[in-house]
C-alpha cells in the first residue's frame, strides 16, 4: 500500500504527516493528530488492556522524538531512516496491525503496546496508554526487509 493509498482510506493521515513534516523544518510549536480506532483495533485494545479505547494521537513531542531517535543512522540495526512522509503509515498500522502484544509498562504503569503491519518493508509503531480512554503514539520504527509486502 502507497502512502497515497493510505491517505485516502485515512483522511487523518495527512496531519500526521504535516505534523511530522512541521517537525523536520523545526518547528517547536505544539501540535496534536488524533485518529479513529477500527472495530478490530477497539477489541484488540479492550483485551490488551481491559478497558475501552476511544482516541489514539501523536504529539509534536512524540515526532521529535522519532526524529531524534530513528530519523537518521538506522541502518546498523537493520532498519530504514524514518521521514515524515512515513508517518502516513501510522493509523494503517494500527488499524490493520499484523499483530498487536502487550511488551512491558513505563515507570506510572502505562503499558506499552507494538503494533506490527508489513508495508512495503515493515513499520512499527509503539503506543503508551495516556489516560482512560486513549493512548498515544510513543515511536516509530521502520525495518527495510527486501520482499516484505502488505
Amino acid at each position: 500500500m502507497t502512502a497515497q493509498e493510505v491517505a485516502a482510506k485515512y483522511p487523518e493521515a495527512a496531519a500526521i504527516v504535516g505534523l511530522a513534516e512541521s517537525v523536520w523544518n523545526g518547528s517547536k510549536q505544539a501540535a496534536r493528530a488524533d485518529f479513529a480506532l477500527s472495530d478490530r483495533l477497539k477489541v484488540e485494545l479492550r483485551g490488551l488492556l481491559d478497558k475501552d479505547v476511544q482516541n489514539i494521537f501523536i504529539t509534536d513531542s512524540d515526532a521529535r522524538h522519532i526524529k531524534k531517535q530513528h530519523g537518521q543512522g538506522e541502518a546498523p540495526w537493520g532498519q530504514a531512516d524514518i521521514t515524515p512522509a512515513d508517518f502516513a503509515f501510522i493509523p494503517f498500522v494500527m488499524n490493520e496491525f499484523d499483530s498487536a502484544e502487550l511488551v512491558d509498562a513505563d515507570n506510572r504503569g502505562n503499558r506499552r503496546i507494538l503494533f506490527t503491519k508489513r508495508v512495503n518493508g515493515n513499520v512499527y509503531s509503539v503506543s503508551v496508554e495516556r489516560g482512560n480512554s486513549q493512548i498515544g503514539v510513543i515511536t516509530l520504527w521502520k525495518n527495510a526487509r527486501s520482499g516484505a509486502s502488505c
